[in-house]
């Protein structure tokens, strides 16, 4: 079918009418396999099979969403009837799962389940709901709803921003061809007595969204492979130097945005430490430096990898070592026994950290803008918000819209991947023979000349900040200078100190910070008694769900959702304060606190609520039926087991707020004074001066002790594991 369609289109061209008849021969004989014995178990239990029929998914939903006509479609077309069968199949188990009610459950009278329902919510309760889910509605769900809305205004009918983004190349969305001279991956030239090669992948690519899917794709694949490489290494292996391969790997997960990939770009820079690598070993004759989409791909990579690293690190300590013994003794070993056992059994934490880089690669701007590569969705929303006029046109919505669309599709894609499998174990890790072991001479070799070095260069880039802020890298080429007067490194600390912007910056920034979380705190033991303790199913996963699902949310389209809402609010109610357009009276700081208490409240959230799990409910029933009143059990009995919790959830919270960026440059353009300090740390590396470079590298090194007091804290004070949650 695929080769019959290409044939034609080679021979006739584009025909709407001929696409679409094979489109429905194609999910027909997908439909029509299921009767002919179609092995959909083998495809749920096959890892391989499974994540493949999921991309296949998403491949196939773009190309239609796009009408790509030539080799993309004819691919499409040959994989179309396979995507079609797993996609029936699992609809048809979802629906099998949710079947109508048994009768015994059917027969409890409404009354009846009134009154259960009025037993499980007293007043208590009722105010934890209602409060929550209020702020999370207006805060979260009305922005967005407004934000779509908007998407739809077009002088070209309701669908006319989706069909000028999807269906006009002109337009520079979707392009389905490249550009003249854009075929080309890198470019060489002679400089001196050598050749330079400047890798830059696409110049313009194939549009913002496209060109965005891409490099989320890629990233998220090399990010995966990466950290789940080095989780496997110090999880399974002990070597000499293995706790300080740990620290290391840990180093990128230190924000410095902006400044970091700037460093990282002097590392791969025509005198940086990679291309001058590349010329010894050539005997000369080479140098290597990337530039563009490349440069975006490899600091995005770099930067995001310790997430899945992480996450996957989490899921094999908890793998009870039995399930590998037993695999072991009838004969599975080597890779086939981490393909097979270890691999699988570690899935929802890999999945978990893959969705998380999937999404941040997607929303990430400071990659883009320090390596020049504007042609990316993040790049289009934000060039809206610095307009002279700070207006933000309809299109600018609707790539939102996409942006949210393909984030949370992303999000739903892979974790109802995991959700499909069983992950259960007769008990978890912990058990006093550790699987790991010392290795042989080749998994030395790997760690020592491989691992080691791979994991000391992604640390690199937070490294160069430091030394960059000290003066001793300097900002341009790759030179050190070491002073004799001590005073010299501290320069740059002076500068911004005294550099009433940064200070004010920072000022806003530990306000904003410690406001938000304090509202967050309140929001999460709302939001974390609920959840733990009423047994009303669809009232817990909703508020569940509510509470999480900013993770999947791209902070750029918080921030569109923002500026809509609280524009129109304004304008409704009269309150100019609230209205971005009025930029005299418009209070910044009130939509920045509100943004970071609702876009960091998963990270709190998770903490708190995993404090109310390590309470038995007996404990309360016992205090209740003792006489106290449920607000003194929560605060009086319950509160104290979990102040630990608590504390770490908001100092996390608090971490994370602060190193905020995508709503603190976007929104925080609108009105420079009340901007927090990551605005000016855009700013100053924007300008590409010595002194901007080494101001906004100290601001960067600030960030890194924050963040770094913050994980001692944790580790040592709360004795708890700094790791991004899961989803």
């Amino acid at each position: 079918m695929s080769i019959v369609y290409y044939t034609l289109f080679s021979l006739t061209g584009s025909n709407t009418t001929v696409t679409e008849m094979f489109w429905l021969i194609g999910i027909l004989v997908g439909t029509i396999s299921l009767r002919a014995g179609f092995d959909y178990d083998r495809v749920r239990f096959s890892s391989i099979l499974s994540f493949l029929s999921v991309v296949l998914f998403i491949y196939i939903f773009i190309i239609a969403l796009t009408d790509l006509e030539g080799l993309a479609m004819a691919l499409s077309l040959l994989v179309l009837p396979f995507v079609s069968a797993v996609s029936t199949a699992t609809i048809l188990g979802l629906v099998k799962k949710g079947g109508p009610a048994s009768k015994e459950v059917l027969e409890v009278s409404v009354a009846r389940r009134f009154k259960a329902l009025m037993y499980e919510l007293d007043p208590i309760i009722w105010v934890f709901l209602i409060v929550s889910v209020v702020y999370l509605t207006l805060f979260l769900i009305l922005p967005l709803a407004y934000m779509l809305g908007y998407s739809f205004v077009s002088q070209a009918g309701w669908l006319g921003n989706f069909v000028s983004i999807f269906r006009d190349p002109s337009q520079g969305f979707v392009r389905p061809y490249l550009l003249p001279g854009d075929g080309n991956l890198y470019q060489s030239e002679h400089v001196g007595g050598s050749v330079r090669v400047n890798f830059y992948f696409l110049v313009y690519g194939y549009g913002y969204v496209l060109n965005s899917l891409i490099i989320a794709t890629i990233v998220t694949v090399f990010a995966t492979i990466l950290g789940i490489m080095v989780a496997f290494v110090i999880a399974r292996f002990n070597f000499k130097g293995k706790e300080l391969l740990r620290i290391i790997a840990l180093i990128p997960l230190f924000v410095t945005p902006f400044v970091n990939a700037y460093a990282l770009k002097l590392l791969f820079s025509d005198q940086g430490p990679v291309s001058q690598l590349v010329y010894l070993l050539t005997g000369g004759s080479y140098k290597l430096t990337i530039s563009g989409m490349a440069g975006v791909i490899i600091t995005q990579i770099i930067t995001f990898y310790p997430i899945v690293y992480l996450n996957t690190y989490s899921s094999l300590i908890n793998i009870d070592p039995s399930m590998e013994e037993q695999a072991e003794n009838l004969g599975s070993k080597g890779l086939k026994l981490f393909l097979d056992v270890t691999m699988p059994l570690a899935l929802p934490g890999i999945a978990a950290g893959a969705i998380l880089v999937y999404i941040f690669s997607l929303e990430d701007l400071s990659a883009p803008i320090v390596w020049n590569f504007h042609h990316v969705m993040s790049y289009y929303i934000f060039s809206n918000f610095i307009t002279e006029q700070a207006i933000i046109s309809p299109t600018a919505a609707a790539v939102g819209v996409v942006m949210l669309f393909f984030a949370i599709m992303g999000f739903l894609a892979i974790r109802n991947y995991v959700s499909m499998r069983s992950y259960a174990m007769i008990s978890r890790g912990g058990r006093l023979v550790s699987r790991a072991r010392r290795p042989g001479i080749l998994a030395s070799l790997a760690i020592y000349l491989g691992v080691f070095p791979l994991v000391i260069f992604t640390a690199l880039p937070q490294i160069s900040v430091v030394l960059l802020a000290l003066k001793m890298l300097q900002p341009f080429g790759w030179t050190f200078i070491f002073s004799s007067n001590p005073g010299t490194y501290l320069e740059s600390f002076k500068m911004i100190m005294s550099d009433p912007q940064v200070f004010n910056g920072i000022l806003n920034t530990l306000k904003y910070a410690a406001t938000s979380v304090t509202i967050g705190v309140i929001l999460a033991i709302m939001v974390g008694y609920s959840v733990s303790r009423v047994n009303i199913k669809w009232l817990t996963n909703l508020l569940d769900s509510m509470a999480t699902a900013p993770i999947a949310i791209p902070g750029l389209v918080v921030a569109l959702g923002y500026w809509f809402f609280f524009r129109d609010l304004a304008q409704a109610t009269g309150l100019s304060f609230l209205n971005p357009l009025d930029i005299r009276a418009f209070q910044l700081w009130v939509v920045l606190v509100i943004s970071f208490s609702v876009r960091r409240l998963p990270y709190v959230v998770r903490s708190v609520y995993a404090g109310f799990q390590q309470v038995h409910k007996n404990l309360e029933e016992a205090a209740m039926n003792l006489g106290a009143s449920r607000t003194r059990v929560i605060f009086g009995v319950i509160f104290p087991f979990i102040l630990s919790y608590v504390l770490s959830g908001a100092l996390l919270g608090f971490v994370y707020m602060s190193t905020e960026v995508t709503t603190s440059i976007t929104l925080g353009g609108l009105k420079a004074e009340q901007a927090p300090v990551t605005y000016w740390l855009y700013m100053y590396t924007l300008k590409a001066t010595a002194a901007g470079i080494q101001e906004a590298a100290a601001i960067g090194s600030l960030l890194i002790l924050i963040q770094l007091i913050a994980v001692i804290i944790i580790i040592s004070v709360f004795k708890q594991r700094y790791a991004f949650i899961g989803v």
